[in-house]
């Protein structure tokens, strides 16, 4: 294993095309923020009505920038300093509000606060300021990615995007984040080309803008892709150069993103001792977080590979405490159906037909659709009910098909 080791720390420190060193670049924290305050005056362009409706685009900024502290601030001065009842009044300025109040709960992870905000913004009509459009799309396609509404994720990102490509406005920052969050839905909707296109493009202006961590992330999604399309050889590049960024700017989690990622391409080609290298390696540096969930997740799978199923089943009771600790709907699932497949509990089949596929199914995420239906046919098969599993391999097959014709 002190091979291994080895190994990724010279990868890591390797030069090639895509890697992204201090000689190319890589900033400190300290000078990205000074950098990016600057950029707010992208919005003196605009003419606003009120002293408020130039506060909320400030906020706006601030979350795009993901500075927390600057964003908190601004609110609290919002707050603070002005009758809220006078933002209520004008439909276009309260839905701007709203949304830049939703936007903010999503920078700080407030998950309890999303739906209810949401649910007053969905009461609202439409703004005919296609600025405050745009920002109310976007925002929507970001909130229904944390929600796990993959399609409508798309669909309020496409509707951002033609907005703003009829914008002067709009900075390079806000325009990185929208792609971004382009090519992280496209992962899941199986649109790896897409996913690729948006991410190159993020990660172009993110690189541009000296934003380090963004661009680390970017690499994270392209690696992803290219593993996907059995590029293990781009996978690993962008991997490497994420945890490369990571050590530079000392970012725990872009480290332990990359290890874990580095794990999936061992899981791929079948490398299980290697793959769990690389979860407990990626585990080490999430502490417990929600994040965690991905590796574990991992360990699971590869040892029920391995056929060590009682290490397998111990990962499994672990991450389903965590997710319903963090309330983590799709982790539940996730690990429930494994521990029903390696107790073979005759509730899996009911449990994948009845809950895990159609949760997957509604939110448009075909990879996981793809994966329990083919759990359900291997399960078939083994029962010998080789109708069954001949029908789910085939809709298997047709999902494929679908993801990969032109």
């Amino acid at each position: 294993m002190s091979n291994l080791k080895n190994y990724i720390n010279r990868l890591t420190k390797d030069t090639f095309s895509l890697n992204y060193n201090l000689d190319q670049g890589i900033v400190g924290t300290f000078e990205l923020s000074n950098g990016h305050e600057e950029k707010l005056k992208v919005h003196g362009n605009l003419k606003f009505k009120t002293p408020i409706e130039e506060l909320l685009y400030k906020i706006y900024d601030f979350t795009v920038l993901q500075n927390k502290k600057a964003a908190r601030e601004k609110f609290l001065y919002l707050n603070d300093e002005f009758d809220i009842g006078d933002v209520l009044s004008d439909p276009s300025i309260n839905l701007l509000y709203l949304v830049v109040k939703l936007k903010y709960y999503i920078l700080n992870n407030d998950r309890k606060l999303y739906e209810p905000i949401y649910n007053q913004i969905r009461s609202l009509p439409n703004s005919t300021n296609p600025s405050v459009e745009y920002i109310h799309h976007k925002t929507l396609g970001i909130y229904f990615y944390r929600t796990n509404n993959f399609l409508q994720s798309t669909l309020a990102l496409d509707n951002a995007l033609s907005l703003a490509e009829k914008l002067p406005y709009i900075s390079e920052d806000d325009k990185a984040e929208l792609y971004y969050q382009i090519s992280l839905t496209k992962i899941k909707t199986c649109d790896t080309f897409e996913s690729i296109f948006y991410a190159e493009k993020a990660l172009s202006l993110y690189q541009s803008l000296y934003n380090n961590k963004r661009s680390a992330e970017c690499h994270i999604i392209l690696g992803i892709n290219y593993n996907h399309s059995k590029r293990q050889d781009f996978a690993e590049k962008h991997y490497l150069s994420a945890k490369n960024i990571g050590e530079n700017i000392g970012d725990s989690y872009l480290e332990s993103m990359a290890l874990h990622n580095l794990g999936c391409i061992k899981s791929y080609l079948k490398q299980s001792e290697e793959a769990i290298f690389y979860y407990l390696e990626s585990l080490k540096r999430k502490r417990e977080e929600e994040r965690s969930v991905y590796s574990i997740l991992g360990l699971v799978e590869e040892y029920y590979f391995l056929d060590q199923t009682e290490f397998s089943k111990e990962w499994a009771e672990q991450g389903l405490k965590l997710a319903i600790r963090m309330d983590l709907s799709e982790y539940i699932l996730h690990f429930t159906a494994h521990i029903y497949l390696l107790d073979k509990n005759i509730e899996l089949e009911p449990y994948i037909l009845q809950k895990v596929i159609p949760y997957f199914k509604n939110a448009g995420n075909e990879r996981y659709t793809i994966k329990y239906m083919e759990m359900l046919a291997k399960y078939y098969f083994k029962n010998h009910q080789y109708k069954l599993a001949s029908e789910f391999y085939n809709s298997c097959l047709q999902n494929i098909k679908l993801k990969t014709s032109y």
